[in-house]
């Protein structure tokens, strides 16, 4: 059985909100916790807060911005 907040914007870490007040940050519009969009990238390390500047503050291990991690949990942030 699959997580059923799995691409919505609730598990996108590309996603900000405010109590009911949901904006999409690279499309800069307002979206729900309910919507997706084109932009989720589940996993990736452009999308977690532990990747800065090309590194893993995890693993302190240099990596590429669309690599996978397995550490990634879409119910929240790492």
């Amino acid at each position: 059985m699959t997580d059923e907040s799995y691409r919505k914007c609730r598990t996108c870490r590309l996603c900000r909100h405010s109590e009911d007040s949901w904006t999409c940050i690279p499309e800069g519009r307002e979206t729900g916790p309910d919507s997706s969009c084109g932009r989720y990238r589940p996993g990736c390390c452009e999308t977690c807060a532990s990747h800065s500047e090309g590194k893993c503050e995890l693993s302190g291990l240099e990596v590429y911005d669309l690599d996978v991690c397995s550490f990634y949990d879409p119910s929240g942030p790492l």
